[in-house]
């Protein structure tokens, strides 16, 4: 559950949303006294994006997903979409070459399921019990999401401390646009504003 700004440090007040990659500051990127670890993490954490659940089903029929924030789409025609994956992480072990996976978009109301799905809440079970979802090619995808699809893995390649899988989407769909994503920035979630 996001802390209330009242608990937060100054340094993290005014701020809102939960988290993907906590600790978002405002000190100068660059400065002397930082690795380039810290300069990508920070500009990992300032390049907004949406937010995704990504699903497969295992060999036992038990469905698994992760939350993801790092999904470009790589070509219209043919389809393709690139997902990076946690090396250290287990769901990238089920993301085989020739694989299926399903991609949520998620809307703003999915910030709890998206906090399920990268481990800081209730970890869903192998059913996905109390998440509303539906099968599409054997695979879960979360129903409200703003758009979906599903593909096979066209390739799997390790890229440092992360997996980057090729998805060549075989089908999908768009749902109501609410003009109101789940988005990612600073290492929170946030929302749109009407400006």
């Amino acid at each position: 559950m996001p802390m209330s700004d009242a608990s937060k440090g100054p340094e993290q007040r005014n701020r809102s949303g939960g988290g993907i990659v906590f600790g978002g500051g405002t000190r100068a990127l660059g400065a002397a006294s930082e690795s380039m670890a810290d300069v990508i993490a920070g500009l990992r954490r300032r390049w907004a994006s949406g937010v995704a659940i990504v699903t497969a089903t295992d060999a036992d029929g038990r469905y698994r997903g992760v939350t993801a924030s790092s999904l470009m789409v790589v070509s219209q025609a043919p389809p393709i979409l690139a997902i990076a994956l946690t090396e250290a992480g287990s769901f990238q072990r089920l993301a085989l070459e020739g694989g299926t996976l399903g991609v949520s978009i998620l809307e703003s109301t999915h910030e709890f399921a998206a906090e399920r799905f990268a481990g800081r809440a209730p970890i869903p079970d192998a059913r996905f019990a109390g998440i509303d979802h539906r099968l599409e090619d054997g695979v879960p995808i979360l129903n409200g999401a703003l758009a979906w699809c599903v593909g096979r893995v066209a390739s799997r390649q390790e890229a440092g401390d992360h997996v980057l899988l090729l998805l060549e989407v075989t089908r999908g769909g768009l749902e109501p646009d609410t003009d109101d994503p789940l988005l990612s920035y600073e290492g929170r979630y946030r929302r749109l504003e009407a400006g």
